[in-house]
């Protein structure tokens, strides 16, 4: 059900039924270990369809990380039979939902530095009511009132006639939910439009990891002959994809020591166009000759802002490095068991571990129709982290240009044949524009290129897999949200609540066994005395 309910099938409303099955298994089994198993092996079928081209990448790995998955749903029915044991919270309509987000935040948020794909309520992006929600606190508030529906449905088909009452007591509380999140915050007047166009160069994966000299150049030209149309057809902005410019260089710092072609050729191309860039790049700091070798301390994954044939302000470095593709959580400080978990495979291949993580938040000011537009650039991984573009949001904020749009730059070349994938990791930016209310431009090496709105619907996109330009207009800016305050606060009391109960049900477990066994050695006692 889970299947159908994501891309490509997109049947939404699905979505809405998908967590009942488990929910009715883990609510009533006695049998907890079984019934773990059960949800863990059920639902193989879902996590071999969307990561089997991870095999392409690092073979090592697929089966790791499928069997993590899995696993994670049978800690999940673990949860939800261990929070109707701890009677903490009444009834199914709320101790469901409730564990159900609370195992979701600690593998979306927390384990390996998060994982926040496959949430309860990613199929409701489609649904524009639904989806609403998120404004108020998140994606895993959405999920909370989808999976409340499944509490609903338990507590009403076999709960006490107190349960039942709770259960419509919930499902008032989610009308009205739902009702907030439409009406609040309004949407802003209607503003000035942009012109922002995206340029899908669609180079393949290989020569993105291991290029050759006559691929860059090939390459490079590609993407000039897309920008060159892209300024044709009146363009405010031009944005290439993540790491565009592999083998050159735009750092000013780095391009006084080291003379690099491609970096120079940019600049200059970008001076003829005559149009504003936002171009992805690898940024090597501290670069220097030892001997006849060049050597450097960091690697980053950047963001420039070219204006004038040359680089205008700080760039943007990449917070939070894809775990297991630009870093190794947890395994990273120790260079032997990196270097170890290397020689198995199961990194992705090509990719440099070593990345090194953006010191702090930053957006650009960049002018358009004589006024500065503030755009903010999550970087690929980053768009399905709602905490990392929140910090980049506020951060926009608090400097005094609060964002006007969101721009995401990103190589989805990883998913090489599969376009379901690079469907879902379009829906995860697209939750990042309900959250903040902000719309955005999101450019893709190899798809999907897309505009999307303010309520996270696709206005305009371009086919996976070809090459071509995206036009985007759209109004800028929009209304702060009560998200961006609270952020993702509501999943981290799930956990919190989720782990209190886990707590209370062994504590009420060992009292229980107590009692029955001071019942049966005063049953023993009795019957002696008889």
């Amino acid at each position: 059900m889970t299947l159908v309910a994501l891309p490509p099938f997109s049947m939404w409303w699905i979505g809405l039924l998908s967590p009942l099955p488990i929910a009715v298994a883990a609510w009533r089994t006695n049998r907890v270990l079984r019934t773990s198993l059960g949800a863990a092996l059920g639902t193989l079928p879902l996590w071999i369809y969307h990561h089997a081209w991870i095999a392409d990448v690092s073979l090592a790995g697929v089966g790791p990380l499928i069997a993590y998955l899995s696993a994670w749903m049978a800690i999940l029915v673990f949860l939800i039979a261990r929070m109707r044991r701890a009677r903490l919270l009444p009834g199914a309509a709320i101790a469901i939902p409730t564990a159900w987000v609370g195992a979701e935040y600690v593998r979306g948020e927390i384990a390996f530095e998060g994982y926040a794909w496959f949430l309860a309520g990613h199929p409701m992006i489609e649904s524009v009511t639904v989806s609403a929600a998120a404004s108020i606190a998140g994606v895993y508030l959405v999920s909370w009132l989808v999976v409340s529906l499944s509490g609903i449905a338990i507590a009403r088909r076999s709960g006490t006639s107190r349960d039942r009452r709770l259960g419509l007591a919930v499902s008032l509380v989610l009308v009205g939910l739902l009702g907030l999140s439409v009406i609040t915050p309004g949407q802003p007047p209607a503003g000035e439009r942009v012109r922002i166009a995206a340029l899908q160069t669609n180079v393949p994966q290989s020569n993105k990891a291991f290029p050759t000299q006559e691929q860059l150049v090939a390459d490079f030209r590609s993407l000039i002959a897309l920008a060159d149309e892209a300024v044709l057809a009146d363009a405010d902005l031009l944005v290439t994809p993540e790491t565009v410019l592999p083998g050159g260089l735009l750092d000013p710092e780095a391009r006084a020591v080291i003379d690099e072609p491609f970096g120079a050729a940019m600049l200059d191309e970008q001076a003829r166009l005559g149009v504003p860039m936002l171009v992805g790049c690898t940024t090597i700091a501290g670069v220097r000759f030892e001997g006849d070798r060049a050597v450097w301390d960091d690697t980053f994954n950047s963001v420039f802002l070219l204006r004038n044939g040359q680089v205008d302000g700080p760039r943007y470095d990449k917070l939070q490095p894809t775990p297991f593709g630009e870093t190794l959580p947890y395994i990273q400080a120790f260079p032997w068991l990196r270097d170890a978990v290397l020689t198995i495979g199961f990194g992705a291949s090509g990719m440099d571990f070593g990345l090194a993580k953006g010191e702090a938040p930053r957006s650009f000011r960049i002018p358009m129709h004589n006024k500065l537009v503030s755009v903010t650039t999550p970087i690929c991984f980053e768009s399905s982290m709602a905490p990392t573009v929140r910090e980049l949001v506020n951060a926009a904020r608090e400097s005094g240009s609060p964002t006007d749009l969101l721009c995401v730059m990103t190589n989805d070349g990883w998913f090489g044949g599969f376009d379901a994938g690079r469907a879902m990791h379009l829906l995860q930016a697209r939750w990042r524009c309900v959250e903040h209310r902000l719309p955005m431009i999101r450019c893709a090496n190899t798809g999907i290129s897309a505009v999307i709105d303010r309520e996270g619907r696709v206005i305009d996109s371009l086919q996976a897999q070809e090459s071509g330009v995206l036009i985007g207009e759209t109004e800028l800016g929009g209304p702060e949200t009560m998200y961006q305050l609270v952020g993702d606060r509501f999943g981290a009391a799930c956990a919190l609540l989720t782990g209190v109960g886990i707590v209370v049900s062994f504590l009420r477990g060992r009292r229980d066994r107590a009692r029955l066994g001071d019942l049966q050695a005063s049953t023993a006692d009795s019957g002696e005395s008889q």
